[in-house]
């Protein structure tokens, strides 16, 4: 099992849309849910940083295994991933992988 945490920079004058995309996932969550099973994740978590006048998305991913996670979702075909792989290209500027300090679990 593995983890990843990534962050990526957005604008200010998304944010409206930003927040509208990850509601929508929520509405959704039936065929959120699906396509994590697909890719094998158990964890899927994305959160909201301001830093300075920056606005930042810190996406946090576990999954048995993360390279099958990200083959499975580049491939897939679904309208959920489609729909979230079309907002990540608008609204996301950069991918940075954060360092892992420490990543323990009890499940």
């Amino acid at each position: 099992m593995r983890t990843i945490c990534i962050k990526t920079k957005v604008k200010k004058e998304d944010l409206r849309e930003i927040r509208e995309w990850f509601q929508t996932l929520k509405r959704r969550k039936d065929e959120t849910l699906q396509t994590l099973i697909n890719e094998e994740v158990l964890v899927e978590s994305a959160y909201l940083d301001l830093q300075g006048d920056d606005f930042f998305i810190i996406y946090y991913l576990k999954a048995k295994n993360i390279d099958k996670a990200y083959d499975v979702f580049n491939k897939s075909t679904h309208s959920i991933d489609v729909y979230f792989k079309s907002c990540w290209q608008k609204h996301c500027k950069g991918r940075w992988e954060l360092e892992e300090l420490i990543d323990l679990e009890n499940f």
